[in-house]
């Protein structure tokens, strides 16, 4: 070709240009086989005379490492044959199983562990809000996924260009997405970030936030349908050339069966094509067992809504849905060649296209024996009959012959005959395509629209005509169904798809297995972003199901960390398989590198099994934020605790910490070094709308606890008491606004306080005694009071009730344990006096010993300074330890109403002595949830059990 002159048109862009010559160019490229493929690539060090050939090399190599049985005992290993995992795979990029050449494609582009590179990065504390309105992000929908923009904000804080990033728990792999985007100019500036022209990302403050640049993921997940997903995400390298190819399979489906969507109108020849059909499910009336049509019986023409009102038509009984009874019918099922019950559904309605107008119709003769005639196709097709594994009594299953799910127990059970003919064909439509890369996109296509194609897709008359809706989370089926047309659900989708997935400009690889199993080097990934399973929220081997079926492999159900009374997973076994995940991590990650864990659930105790997970695992919690992702799935709207998702932000301690603890453990030296390290992780300061925001982790309390837990989980004793903590604290480290901080970053902080007009307090409801303390710190930091002024804004805080579980305590008895009163005597303490010189203009002149100052200050309490306050510490504690004794000797068998932090102090202070029985013996007395949803409760507990077991 002659330097300057135009390239050929390629396939794509004659089909978009000349959509009526379609059948002849489509038919045209299947003729000529591969197009385009001539140019020669490299893989991995190797180099191949094309994509195909690379293809058919690794296929070779991924088949024998499939002959070896050890091979398949690999955790998380899916349930599939060898040709159905290899003929959905594309290696050495993406296997539908573990991937045997993770450890080639770290070694080629990652880097070791290097002790000489500065590493230096403070939490990412800030809140972020991303919503779901995103082409990528609707691309293709899952249970449950996080924005890739919200991701990108984490990797760009965390990383540099090049570095690793890998995701456990991938999903549809948008931590992938989100990697590779950092160095996509476009997505860098929707942000709201700012490129300079140095190289250097800014975020909305000018503030240098990280270096542009693609970062190299590696995602994983257990669900086969998953990894495709993540992979049509990921390893796409064309997006813009798969939009002609399914515009052209779409119109040859056309061609050849358009006529199963096609309606005449009365007394015409005309055939006009069919948007959408209604079906209906078929009930008796429980009083007189009359025939009642559901969407006869339930739709209001005049409003066009489903009215929760019945009334029977033959008895004129009054109704409710729940009440009304099924109606079956026996049928012979081709494919398993057996007789076989099914709910009775009829076509009610149907919505179609007369020359740009749509109507609607009832179905007549010909629409019927249309649907006849389609029914003799079934034979023809191929499609999954598998039985799914969760029957009967699976967590979104409920039982088998209940309601709704009657007769449904194989994955051909889902589709009306019509929607399953019309998908098989589709499907296998898709081996046509002439490269893996398309093949690939037309089922990540399929996938993602295939709840259309079956009873889930619930009609909704409404505002909007809902056609295609199904309940997300759930595997529920309604009582009106929606058939739409193949064209009415993924024209639109295919015009879409350009713009949908980014085109792949850097390395990614994707492997399908568990965490836990993953093959990766030690210390070798540079950032770690997981959103792993929410306890019970969602089985996801259960909604993965049915795609899984038509990819003939499926998920490791048994290495699915999730609570499941189905598959006899409670909440321990749970935080054990996410300890075990987490450990993976930990080890895989750089020390002083980082791990963000997105999370969300209603249920505290299933919060608090993350946090032991991650304890278990090794890895120190720094900061815990809120991700709002402006969109909420069916599960999230029954939530009750919980409605944003929560995000942790914890490291894996540098090399040095841990090989100077382990020369330090159990001494005082070993709990400084560790405040020192922990304390330089944290943020020095965050500005929230003009106000500084208290940083929890600073705060002496969850000091030390992060403390102690890091003791704990190592099996080292604590040295001393939080009284004896608390006191070296306030001598060792600077004190500012109840926070604590190294002395080198105390200047950045003083200077970063002048900035913000006040103090933005952290929320509090006081419904124990943990919580009614840090409401009275609160309230006597910035004003000490008397009790009589207390008292009235304490009851108004507890007037909800403290926790039922939780021993109420009288304010006095609150304020002599935790606070200081001054009695009148004696110099004015330094802030009851800072506080009446600012508020009172006739006392701001008169000494500390003043009588006036003195009578004023009288009777007033207030929170004592941190280098004082180690004797009303150990107070305090000597009579948590009383109260736990009595409670260790008390002959009842379950103590209904205690004090949780004298079980806490209790716990501790065994843990100090060795005495594992103590533990275990109060812990069986007080209920299982408080157990549960204690983090540090939790910890003293399962380290209890491990030493006692030793003992033993």
């Amino acid at each position: 070709m002659k330097s300057g002159s135009k390239k050929p048109d390629t396939l794509t862009q004659r089909l978009f240009r000349n959509p009526s010559g379609q059948e002849e160019m489509f038919d045209k490229s299947l003729e000529e086989g591969l197009e385009e493929q001539g140019e020669r690539v490299e893989c991995l060090g190797r180099e191949f005379a094309n994509e195909a050939a690379r293809r058919e090399y690794y296929l070779g190599e991924l088949a024998q490492k499939l002959k070896d049985p050890d091979f398949r005992k690999i955790e998380g290993f899916p349930v599939g044959s060898d040709e159905d995992i290899l003929s959905i795979s594309d290696p050495p990029y993406y296997t539908a199983c573990p991937n045997p050449f993770l450890k080639d494609f770290i070694s080629l582009h990652g880097g070791q562990y290097d002790t000489n590179v500065d590493y230096s990065r403070e939490p990412f504390a800030a809140d972020v809000s991303e919503g779901k309105n995103d082409p990528v992000y609707n691309a293709h929908s899952y249970h449950t996924k996080v924005p890739h923009k919200a991701i990108m904000r984490y990797v760009l804080h965390y990383t540099e260009p090049r570095d690793l990033v890998f995701d456990g728990f991938c999903g549809t792999g948008m931590a992938g997405v989100a990697a590779r985007l950092c160095g996509d100019r476009s997505a860098i500036a929707a942000l709201g970030y700012t490129l300079t022209s140095d190289g250097k990302v800014l975020d909305e403050n000018q503030n240098v936030v990280s270096t542009f640049g693609s970062r190299i993921p590696i995602v994983n997940d257990l669900s086969p349908a998953a990894t495709l997903i993540a992979a049509g995400y990921n390893l796409t390298t064309q997006p813009e050339r798969f939009g002609g190819y399914a515009k052209a399979l779409l119109a040859k489906f056309n061609r050849e069966y358009g006529w199963m969507y096609e309606t005449r109108e009365p007394g015409s020849d005309s055939a006009y094509p069919v948007h959408f059909t209604v079906w209906s499910e078929v009930f008796s009336c429980p009083d007189c067992s009359g025939e009642l049509e559901y969407w006869d019986l339930a739709y209001d023409e005049a409003s066009g809504k489903i009215d929760d009102l019945l009334t029977c038509p033959h008895c004129s009984a009054e109704l409710a849905k729940r009440g009304l009874v099924r109606r079956t019918t026996t049928y012979f099922d081709q494919a398993l060649q057996q007789t076989r019950t099914r709910q009775v559904l009829r076509p009610v309605e149907i919505h179609y296209d007369r020359n740009g107008e749509s109507r609607r119709k009832k179905p007549d003769e010909n629409d019927l024996a249309l649907l006849e005639r389609v029914e003799g196709l079934l034979a023809s097709v191929k499609y999954p009959t598998d039985l799914m594994m969760f029957v009967p009594d699976g967590e979104e299953w409920g039982d088998l012959y209940r309601g709704y799910h009657e007769g449904i127990s194989r994955a051909h059970d889902f589709f009306l005959v019509r929607q399953l003919v019309t998908f098989s064909l589709l499907w296998s439509m898709g081996e046509e395509l002439p490269t893996e890369e398309l093949r690939r996109l037309w089922r990540f296509t399929l996938q993602s629209v295939v709840v259309s194609f079956t009873r889930r897709n619930r009609f909704l008359k409404n505002a909007y005509s809902q056609v295609n809706r199904a309940l997300s989370g759930t595997l529920y089926i309604g009582s009106t169904v929606s058939e739409p047309s193949p064209t009415y659900v993924l024209s639109g989708k295919i015009k879409r798809f350009g713009n949908a997935i980014p085109a792949n400009r850097s390395a990614a690889l994707v492997t399908t297995g568990s965490l836990a199993g993953v093959d990766i080097p030690d210390n070798s990934i540079d950032y770690v972003f997981i959103d792993p399973p929410f306890g019970d929220n969602l089985p996801y081997s259960e909604l993965n199901f049915l795609w899984e079926a038509w990819l003939r492999v499926f998920t490791n159900s048994g290495q699915d960390a999730v609570v499941s009374g189905t598959q006899r997973k409670d909440l321990g076994v749970y935080t054990d398989m996410m300890a075990a995940c987490l450990r993976k991590a930990y080890r895989i990650l750089k020390p002083g590198r980082w791990v963000t864990v997105e999370f969300h659930n209603s249920r505290n105790a299933v919060w608090t099994a993350i946090q032991e997970a991650l304890g278990r695992a090794g890895f120190i919690i720094a900061d815990v934020s809120v991700l709002d992702k402006g969109m909420k799935t069916k599960k999230q709207m029954h939530a009750k605790a919980v409605d944003k998702d929560l995000v942790i932000s914890a490291y894996k301690p540098n090399g040095g910490l841990e090989q100077r603890f382990h020369l330090e453990a159990g001494t005082e030296e070993g709990v400084w070094d560790f405040i020192r390290t922990h304390l330089g992780q944290l943020p020095v300061f965050l500005n929230k709308q003009g106000q500084l925001q208290i940083i929890a982790e600073r705060q002496k309390v969850l000091l030390f606890d992060r403390m102690v837990a890091f003791h704990v989980q190592r099996g080292v004793t604590v040295p001393f008491s939080a009284g004896e903590f608390y006191q070296g604290l306030a001598n060792r480290f600077p004190e500012r606004d109840g926070m604590y901080f190294l002395t080198e970053q105390v200047a950045e902080y003083d200077r970063k306080r002048m900035t913000a007009r006040d103090v933005l307090q952290l929320d509090l409801f006081v419904s124990d005694e943990a919580s009614a303390i840090q409401w009275l710190k609160q309230q006597l930091t910035s004003k000490p009071q008397t009790f009589m002024e207390l008292q009235p804004q304490f009851m108004q805080e507890t007037q909800g009730g403290w926790q039922k579980h939780e021993r109420p305590l009288e304010l006095s008895v609150l304020l002599e344990e935790n606070f200081l009163r001054f009695d009148g005597n004696g110099d004015v303490p330094g802030q009851i006096h800072s506080y009446l010189s600012s508020n009172f203009k006739d006392l701001r002149s008169l000494p500390k010993d003043h009588a006036a100052l003195r009578a004023k200050a009288k009777d007033r309490w207030y929170v004592p300074d941190p280098a004082k306050s180690g004797d009303l510490e150990k107070l305090r504690e000597r009579a948590l330890l009383c109260e736990f004794n009595e409670y260790r000797e008390s002959k009842q068998k379950k103590l209904k109403v205690f004090r949780v932090e004298a079980v806490r102090a209790g716990f501790r202070s065994s843990w100090q002595q060795n005495d594992y029985a103590a533990i275990l013996a109060v812990a069986e007395k007080i209920p299982e949830d408080i157990l549960q949803e204690d983090p540090m409760l939790l910890m003293w507990y399962t380290n209890s059990l491990t030493r006692a077991g030793r003992q033993a």
